[in-house]
């Protein structure tokens, strides 16, 4: 109901909202009580944007109202969402003000809407903080969902095709849902501080992605009434969750509380409003952009101080490292220094004449010093990790090989614990791979010793197979030890961590090996984990890509085609893979799981070689006697025993004159060189190397403690070196430039009183420019062996470096290298001149 008073006027009907399904508006003068219809205005949000009256978004109607004239506007309206129908009746010019500050507050949101959105992906791109990328799709969503409402989508994207806003708006409210849920997982950094949450929240943001997947294919009423069901618990959800992190302590959850109530807050007034229950105002109107304004700069704010706080928690953890790291440093060189002289001294003391008590007790003081060490390198290997200095090789090496040597080594423990223990490698495993053998060698003794710690009786067993996908190579560890409880196998891969809190004082260790082992396998391109069966065992593997080599190494095994083989084994899988390489080398293979089997055997097939395992049920020397001598067909076959190691032979040697041994865990690649051998073909066993030595060679050991002198120079004149040692570097500065004396090689420890080693060293090098002398090859001798020392080594013009204690064989490789340097720099000099 529209009136005039004195004056004329040009006057505009605006109802401002644009989601009309039907609406009819019929404007009519009054006169003398009765209407007369003057324009009949119809308008539908399914009519493309240029088929609207006005061309305009939402209803608009002009009309002139004169003088104390009387208007009377009849509106009918059908819809199917909640809608809200603001009647407004403005003079011409005030209309055109209301729509520039309408257009102007839209610019401002989308503008701040954008900014917030533009930075954040910034810093996602270049942090990879993954709460910074669902926060810009979360914004981007709800932005859409505005631009959507407001009809600015229909007017600037698609105007010929408005009947595809509302699957839009569907799908825009179901991805910003979606989105909030992994961002409230990552910036509250639930995964750490409540994984149980994060499983539910998950299956939430399951739920809002099956919805928008709806939405895009069929958006009908039940869509929009599965949303609205599920939006309240949703956020509630998030309230609560953020409410718990804030109780915890989570430094960002406050920002995240504010932000969410907000836009929470908000959202309840603008449904309110649309669905009637708020009246008609600028607050209500834009109570949605407002809040989303102030939660997008609040959430900004808070992703900040998230990433300021993570910052510090990280420099404070690196702190924590580097101490840490520092102080396994310092003790692994402390250590180190004494354990020079202990093995060193041991090594030598065992090439000297010693009765068999004596030698004993050498060879414990050896393998309790060999055991330490690996202690030690352990302790190398995790500082390495820590710097991220660790690199492994790729090169061409026999996985068999590296099997059976690593498996070998346990073969005595297996003994004096009475457990059974072999390895089983798969015909289908290929000899060679690329790979690195040293990490590889390490992570497998590494999980065979955790295997013999745990395990007091039963068995321990190595299974080397064809991955799964046949691209990898699966090497597993089985043992009936005490296994591992379910929740702490998630832990045990951690670094000083054992199973149970007392498992150092049982069972020894500190808990690094896994974790190293881990960080191996995972550099070398494989994967680690275990099953555990309870109390009966674990089972502890890992992967290595299956990298054949382009060249291999083939063995002729044709001399083997024809012979025939019995093996005779209570353990069928070891029979069943005895059985395939024997088919592989072209013999004829028999098994029987005991030796009265055998017996009845025996007049039906011939064998040329009869394989007998110690375990068999019924195994004895007479036995094994009865099936030789039971027949013709074995009276000349070859008799191998598979005996545990250390066992007692002489009985057996005696009663078989020409008896081989082979001892458990089995090496069949070793089983094939023998046959090989046996049969004429070629000499897999390699001749002895004659070791090296170096008469004639001078080197100069620069140490100020008189024990790893003495060490030093003991394992020099072994290898026939004429040494000096002196101990300090006043004295080696001396005889080098005072007496003129040249060495093909000084040992200098880098650690002494009043002049360490990188002080001799700068002078040495400064002398030989200043005087244009022959250059003095120095090695580096220190008992710290971390990588970056070797670095400080090499920059300050170290020609090698030599880690204590001291390793015969790394001693003999070093010499090695400068053995002629100096013959043939002096023929360069002198000719040069």
């Amino acid at each position: 109901d529209v009136r005039g008073d004195e004056r004329a006027r040009d006057l505009v009907l605006d109802l401002n909202y644009n989601h009309l399904a039907d609406m009819s508006l019929t404007m009519a003068r009054v006169s003398d009580e009765e209407f007369i219809a003057e324009e009949v205005f119809n308008f539908s949000d399914r009519m493309a944007l240029k088929d609207r009256p006005s061309q305009n978004l939402t209803p608009v109607l002009y009309f002139h109202l004169k003088e104390f004239e009387h208007k009377v506007f009849f509106i009918r309206v059908v819809n199917e969402l909640p809608m809200k129908v603001p009647f407004y009746v403005w003079e011409e010019r005030e209309y055109k003000n209301v729509t520039k500050g309408r257009m102007l507050f839209q610019g401002f949101y989308f503008g701040v809407v954008l900014i917030m959105a533009i930075y954040n992906f910034c810093i996602y791109l270049f942090s990879r903080d993954r709460s910074y990328g669902y926060y810009t799709f979360f914004i981007l969503s709800l932005s859409a969902v505005i631009g959507i409402e407001r009809g600015l989508a229909l007017e600037w994207i698609w105007p010929d095709f408005p009947q595809i806003e509302y699957r839009f708006l569907l799908i825009s409210i179901a991805f910003g849902c979606a989105a909030s849920i992994p961002f409230t997982i990552y910036f509250l950094s639930l995964n750490k501080n409540a994984p149980r949450a994060v499983i539910y929240l998950k299956v939430l943001t399951a739920a809002w992605m099956v919805l928008a997947v709806l939405a895009a294919i069929h958006p009908g009423q039940v869509v929009q009434i599965a949303m609205f069901v599920l939006l309240p618990p949703g956020s509630l959800s998030l309230l609560v969750i953020g409410l718990l992190m804030w109780r915890n302590g989570v430094p960002a959850a406050p920002y995240y509380i504010i932000a969410w109530s907000v836009l929470v807050i908000s959202t309840v007034i603008f449904d309110a409003y649309l669905l009637g229950w708020l009246p008609i105002s600028l607050f209500t109107d834009y109570s949605l952009q407002v809040g989303n304004m102030i939660e997008v700069t609040l959430l900004s704010l808070g992703l900040a101080y998230r990433i300021k706080t993570l910052d510090n928690e990280k420099q404070k953890a690196y702190s924590i490292n580097q101490a840490k790291s520092e102080f396994l440093a310092t003790m692994s060189h402390e250590i180190r220094t004494p354990m020079n002289g202990v093995l060193g001294m041991a090594e030598l003391l065992r090439d000297t004449r010693l009765n068999t008590q004596q030698r004993h007790y050498l060879n414990t003081i050896l393998g309790s010093g060999n055991s330490l060490l690996t202690v030690l390198n352990d302790i190398l290997d995790y500082s390495k990790i820590e710097a991220g200095k660790l690199e492994v090789e790729n090169i061409q090496f026999n996985v068999r090989q590296i099997v059976d040597e690593t498996a070998a080594i346990f073969a005595t423990p297996a003994k004096d614990k009475g457990l059974y223990y072999n390895v089983y490698i798969s015909p289908y495993v290929p000899e060679e791979i690329m790979g690195d053998p040293a990490r590889t060698r390490q992570v497998l003794s590494n999980l065979l010793s955790n295997a013999f710690k745990f395990t007091k009786d039963g068995k321990v067993v190595v299974r080397v197979t064809s991955g799964t996908n046949q691209n990898t190579i699966l090497f597993e560890v089985e043992d009936t030890g005490v296994g591992i409880a379910a929740e702490q196998q998630q832990e045990i891969f951690e670094r000083f961590t054992q199973a149970d809190s007392s498992t150092s004082r049982h069972y020894g260790g500190t808990g690094l090996g896994l974790s190293i082992s881990k960080a191996f396998v995972e550099l070398l391109g494989g994967e680690i984990g275990l099953e555990c069966k309870g109390s009966k065992g674990s089972t502890f593997w890992f992967t290595l890509p299956r990298q054949e080599p382009s060249t291999r190494l083939k063995t002729d095994v044709s001399r083997l085609g024809q012979k025939s083989v019995l093996l005779v084994s209570p353990d069928p899988l070891f029979s069943e893979y005895f059985y395939q390489y024997c088919k592989q080398w072209q013999m004829h293979a028999f098994t029987a799981s005991n030796l009265g089997e055998v017996l009845v055997m025996c007049s039906q097939i011939e064998a040329d070689y009869i394989f007998v395992d110690q375990h068999c049920s019924d195994f004895s020397s007479e036995h094994v006697h009865q099936i030789v001598t039971a027949s013709a067909n074995t009276a000349d076959s070859q008799l191998v025993l598979l005996m545990d190691a250390g066992s007692d032979r002489g009985a057996l040697e005696q009663l078989f004159p020409n008896l081989w041994f082979e001892e458990f865990p089995i090496s069949i690649k070793h089983i094939r060189d023998r046959l090989l051998e046996h049969c004429g073909g070629e000499h897999i066993q390699k001749e002895p190397v004659e070791e090296q030595t170096f008469p004639g060679m001078k080197v100069l050991v620069v140490d100020d403690n008189e024990v790893n002198g003495m060490v030093a120079i003991g394992f020099l004149r072994k290898l026939g070196v004429d040494a000096l040692v002196v101990n300090n570097g006043k004295t080696a500065l001396e005889l080098l430039f005072h007496q003129g004396v040249h060495f093909d090689l000084v040992l200098l420890d880098c650690e002494m009183p009043d002049m360490d080693g990188f002080e001799v060293i700068r002078r040495i090098r400064a002398w030989e420019r200043e005087h244009s002398v022959l250059h003095q090859p120095v090695c580096a001798l220190s008992a710290h062996a971390l990588e970056g020392f070797r670095e400080k080594c090499k920059a300050a013009e170290m020609d090698d470096f030599l880690a204590k204690p001291i390793v015969l064989q790394q001693l003999r490789g070093t010499l090695a290298k400068f053995q002629h340097s100096s013959t043939s720099k002096e023929h360069k000099k002198a000719s040069n001149s």
